[in-house]
């Protein structure tokens, strides 16, 4: 695997590519024969195997048709493409990071403090987040169909291995009524069944909500390849080793205060 191949920006550039052209409904072969490249190099790009200049992604993109907006985003993306880091302040880029990231791991950690982590929540647990009237309504709506997505993909055994680290806190009614509360408990117990899937219960008194903030760590065999952290819109996601290393940390931290099978 390339360094190229584990750039954020990359992956993000490489995934809104193939959506601008799947959106326009042509071809890999015919855009680029439009474009005037060997559709094997036109593939890498949509691969996030090489990043095109931004020159070269302002003529695909010039070709497309494709909005403003996207072209603007994708353009930045390319003029980023060396960073470690790639702060997504819009969420266009979380889906396909976090795909990418996935697919290249062999373990996913995600620790949620406060908060029952949005791929294993309930449609009635997360309608009542929603209520709240704190989240973009459209941003809502695009997060249900993916957590639907997702949750398919996480039932299929074939996958890295993903555990959820759950703060305490989670588990009060807060967020919701007890009645949504103990249905997505509930749930939670038959997700803790799946093969792939660990749930476990981190005390408060161990780590205090505050202390460490929700994040996503995605590791290989050879040691973390990425982290991500979530913010209310948008995320950032980093390969940087020192933040790895400070995650990995925290990760091996939390593990040991978890705890199974101590649902409320």
């Amino acid at each position: 695997m390339t360094e190229t191949a584990l750039r954020p920006a990359v992956i993000a550039l490489a995934g809104g590519l193939r959506e601008a052209r799947k959106e326009r409904g042509i071809g890999l072969r015919r855009l680029a024969d439009m474009i005037g490249i060997y559709p094997a190099v036109l593939s890498s790009f949509e691969l996030g195997q090489r990043a095109p200049q931004d020159t070269i992604v302002a003529h695909i993109l010039g070709v497309l048709r494709a909005p403003q907006s996207v072209r603007e985003h994708l353009i930045d993306l390319a003029r980023r493409s060396h960073d470690r880091d790639l702060i997504d302040r819009t969420g266009r880029a979380e889906n396909y990071l976090r795909t990418a990231f996935e697919q290249r791991s062999t373990r996913v950690t995600e620790w949620s403090p406060t908060l029952i982590p949005e791929v294993l929540q309930t449609a009635e647990y997360a309608r009542a987040l929603r209520d709240t009237g704190l989240l973009d309504p459209e941003t809502a709506d695009v997060s249900c169909l993916l957590r639907t997505a997702r949750q398919l993909a996480l039932s299929d055994e074939a996958g890295p291995p993903h555990t959820f680290l759950i703060g305490e806190v989670a588990t009060r009614p807060d967020a919701c009524t007890s009645e949504v509360l103990r249905d997505q408990l509930d749930q939670l117990r038959d997700w803790a069944r799946r093969p792939r899937i660990g749930v476990r219960l981190v005390p408060a008194a161990d780590c205090p909500p505050g202390v460490v903030e929700p994040f996503t760590l995605y590791e290989r065999r050879a040691g973390a390849l990425a982290v991500a952290l979530r913010h209310h819109h948008g995320a950032v996601y980093s390969t940087h080793q020192d933040a790895l290393t400070t995650y990995e940390k925290a990760a091996r931290a939390i593990r040991r205060h978890a705890a199974e099978n101590a649902w409320p």
